[in-house]
């Protein structure tokens, strides 16, 4: 039985708030004198802009996960399995964003980063619990094989989803927020501590990393961030049992992934697209009609008229509001049986 520890977890989200506050302006300096920036596409003189901020959110997330795991020693094998995975799902994006990899060599990396948490699972005095699903109103299910061989994409596919809607300002750090409070919020309806131990660290860098990000974004993530978060919100769910709540808080994001791979018909790099989803026209954004442009959500929601981007990012953030609010809904059935 794990105690809650209202300190514990005060205490990771504020120090991983203040960390990325004051780690966030050196990284965007240090990378405008490296030359480590990128156009931001969507604007219409398309300014330049760091791209490796999300260094700053491993930084502090990991320092942050570190206090949780001094401070609740019952949790603390959940904890470096969580951060392993971050860090292994960090280091590839780092490398992504530094030397570039192929879209199908990334995508494998990622599948491995679920590798910490099976490790865990088998460690005494076995803490670590996962391969037990359960769904509303139904319960427990028995995926013996099933599970295991889907366990790879737990991690997997929310590392690379959150990595493919990270295409506007502001919208990694507010969704994947909102997975996290979610998470978070389900660990306590249904008494699964440590998603309620795991998410604090994730909640305070991404709270404070989004006054960066936001619009007019200062800095970008980079693949060094979209794929960590993604990454540590699928590894989260697992370890804490809430994978139908996670897929229901990260549909959004699942979603957009899926209908831009049904277009393209391959995993792609968007460096690599000849078509982007949405035209920048006049300080507005337009869904490009071109048969060759991905049909991504944003492309979806532009279908409807154009947008400024700080409007389309409203609309993300309500959708994912929404998503995540289900979630919990989802978290909350799970303890009712028919």
């Amino acid at each position: 039985m794990v105690a809650l520890n209202p300190i514990a977890l005060a205490s990771s989200a504020l120090a991983s708030a203040l960390l990325t506050l004051a780690l966030t302006p050196i990284v965007i300096r240090r990378h405008y004198a490296l030359g480590i920036a990128g156009r931001d596409v969507h604007k219409p003189d398309a300014p330049l802009v760091p791209e490796m901020g999300g260094l700053s959110i491993v930084a502090s997330t990991s320092v942050g996960s570190l206090i949780t795991a001094l401070a609740a020693p019952e949790v603390r094998t959940h904890v470096l399995a969580l951060l392993a995975a971050f860090l292994l799902a960090a280091s590839i994006g780092a490398y992504d964003d530094l030397r570039g990899l192929k879209p199908k060599v990334k995508t494998a990396l990622t599948v491995i980063c679920c590798i910490p948490l099976i490790l865990a699972s088998l460690i005494p005095p076995y803490t670590v619990v996962i391969g037990r699903p359960v769904l509303p109103l139904v319960g427990p299910l028995r995926l013996t094989i099933i599970y295991w061989l889907l366990l790879p994409l737990a991690v997997a596919v929310p590392a690379n989803a959150v990595n493919m809607m990270d295409a506007f300002n502001g919208v990694m750090p507010a969704t994947c927020l909102l997975a996290s409070l979610s998470l978070f919020a389900s660990g306590l309806i249904s008494g699964r501590w440590v998603a309620v131990y795991l998410t604090p660290p994730l909640i305070g860098s991404l709270a404070a990393y989004y006054i960066y990000n936001r619009y007019p974004a200062r800095v970008f993530s980079g693949d060094v961030g979209s794929l960590a978060i993604g990454a540590a919100l699928g590894a989260i769910a697992v370890l804490a049992g809430l994978e139908v709540v996670g897929i229901v808080a990260l549909m959004p994001h699942i979603a957009n992934a899926f209908h831009s791979l049904a277009t393209v018909k391959r995993l792609f790099e968007r460096r690599e697209l000849s078509e982007r989803p949405v035209l920048v026209k006049g300080g507005v954004l337009e869904a490009n009609p071109s048969p060759s442009a991905p049909l991504t959500l944003a492309n979806l929601i532009l279908s409807e008229g154009p947008l400024t981007e700080r409007e389309l990012v409203k609309c993300f953030i309500a959708l994912s509001a929404l998503c995540s609010a289900l979630a919990v809904v989802t978290a909350a059935l799970m303890e009712v049986r028919l």
